[in-house]
């Protein structure tokens, strides 16, 4: 990476380029300019008139099982379902669920719920440049950061004090290091960036200590690896890249495989996942053109040009952005430019007979470029689902620009998976209530979008990663300001709609007025 563009002061007019600046950078960076200016006020959250469509998601296993998971399977009320201080009182009395000396897991997770993040609870590090990694180790003892700088920065999360341990400059950033992942015994790391190569480091070592996994096939010279995973067993590294490729690396014998998602050559793929976090054999990758594709690793290299998918899924008006696993082997969360998060269940997958082109959906003015281009309307409050949407559930409510933005699930023992939390281009994190595709918790702070976040596996709290260089710490802030009911009753006064009484006198007056 350059040098970064000089932005002129107020009074000036004379924009700077170094000599490696190239268009893109620009583009890019002009939009954030008025983002560094002191007096800043966050961008509004999209407006989104339909409410969230439930009928096909509460027949699902995932809905039953979540609200199992938190204590919520019962239909009464939640001071009927489970009571804190009366659970108490029976803990001390012996009365416990079966088979446990206190809470259940269960009684923990509904608890536990009421206490997730809402509000930034300090800056963490302030870089030099954008950051577009922030990632947790398995166990949550390491936290990982990447940044546009060429640095990948090691911090100590095992007790929250998040103090640097280690720093490592990063090969052949070009652009920027796009992903990173954590090996599955979280000794090593693996980063990708503006180039043809996975990169692996030990977490304690050295730049000396680099190893690398050239790609075979160099079609292109100026393609990036957009998104990487660890398999669950350690011995292989997957990333999505340009030309429709999904590249499979080896790391003890440093051979690769190329798929083939599509037989033209300019669909990017976005995202990779592997299905389940016990199955190294089984992938999804996301398309620049909004499809999902599931490939079996263990069939899929019997053509050179094409590699035909196991299953694929339609619903998407727009490119996929991450996709995100919920390790059960079954459902799948993506993200997207069309500005929506989808819940996937593999066991229900489209028929490639009759598959709409889900751009060709889209008029002239929805074409847009999420990099630079104002998001189009109608993707916020679209008259109706794609043809062919197998999707069990859809969520809007967040904006996707400027770059590849992250959703994923939230941890499973510490919430049951209840929520889905995302980063958006106003700068702030959003929070899904996955139960009722509500927005649960939208947290200001950053001042550009928010690439990446991570919540921590064991703490009630998410590290987020921003273009504003800056990385926060988010955590639960119980809001202590006193509020009388006299207050209360007038502030909902003040809300209501005016009596018609009451707009004929406001009416009269203004008139006599005149």
């Amino acid at each position: 990476m350059g040098n970064a563009l000089q932005f002129p002061s107020d009074d000036e007019d004379v924009w700077e380029f170094p000599e490696d600046y190239d268009v893109i950078n620009f583009n890019v960076d002009a939009m954030d300019v008025q983002l560094r200016r002191p007096n800043y006020i966050p961008n509004k959250l999209p407006v989104i008139l339909n409410k969230p469509n439930l009928d096909k998601f509460q027949k699902t296993d995932m809905y039953k099982e979540i609200k199992a998971r938190s204590s919520l399977i019962n239909k009464k009320s939640r001071e009927q379902r489970w009571n804190l201080l009366n659970a108490l009182q029976q803990r001390e009395n012996g009365i416990t669920a079966p088979g446990y000396s206190s809470f259940s897991p269960s009684q923990q997770r509904f608890l536990s719920n009421f206490y997730i993040p809402n509000q930034k609870a300090m800056r963490l590090m302030s870089l030099d440049a954008k950051v577009f990694v922030s990632k947790f180790n398995k166990s949550g003892s390491k936290l990982l950061t990447a940044c546009q700088d060429g640095f990948v920065r090691i911090y100590d999360g095992s007790k929250g004090t998040y103090h640097l341990i280690n720093r490592i400059n990063a090969r052949d950033v070009q652009w920027s290091i796009t992903d990173a992942d954590f090996s599955p015994n979280g000794q090593h790391f693996a980063y990708s960036t503006w180039s043809r190569s996975f990169y692996i480091m030990p977490v304690n070592g050295t730049d000396d200590d680099c190893q690398w996994i050239d790609v075979d096939d160099t079609s292109s010279s100026r393609v990036a690896i957009f998104s990487l995973r660890y398999s669950p067993t350690g011995d292989k590294i997957i990333g999505g890249s340009g030309n429709s490729t999904v590249i499979i690396g080896d790391v003890a014998t440093r051979a690769t495989q190329i798929l083939r998602t599509h037989r033209a050559p300019d669909i990017d793929v976005n995202a990779v996942s592997f299905v389940n976090d016990k199955d190294p054999n089984i992938i999804i990758a996301g398309c620049d053109d909004g499809l999902l594709k599931v490939f079996d690793l263990r069939t899929s290299f019997r053509s050179r040009y094409l590699n035909k998918s196991v299953l694929s899924f339609i619903g998407h008006y727009d490119g996929i952005t991450y996709i995100d696993p919920r390790n059960d082997g079954y459902h799948v969360l993506s993200n997207s430019k069309d500005q929506s998060i989808k819940i996937w269940d593999m066991r229900l997958p489209n028929s490639h007979r009759n598959r709409p082109a889900s751009r060709s959906h889209l008029n002239s003015k929805a074409r847009w470029d999420y990099r630079w281009d104002r998001v189009p309307r109608e993707f916020y409050n679209p008259h109706k689902a794609l043809d062919g949407d197998s999707s069990i559930m859809t969520y809007r409510g967040h904006r996707v620009s400027k770059t590849l933005l992250r959703a994923k699930f939230s941890p499973a023992e510490q919430t049951g998976q209840r929520f889905i939390y995302t980063g958006c281009a106003t700068g702030r994190i959003i929070i899904y209530d996955v139960l009722t595709g509500k927005i649960r918790e939208a947290i200001e702070g950053h001042r550009n979008v928010i690439r990446d976040l991570d919540w921590h596996p064991v703490r009630s709290e998410i590290v987020s990663s921003s273009w504003d260089s800056h990385v926060h710490l988010n955590n639960f802030k119980r809001n202590m300001a006193p509020v009388s009911h006299k207050r209360r009753r007038s502030s909902a006064r003040d809300n209501l709609p005016l009596r018609r009484s009451r707009r004929l006198a406001n009416r009269s007056d203004s008139t006599s007025r005149a």
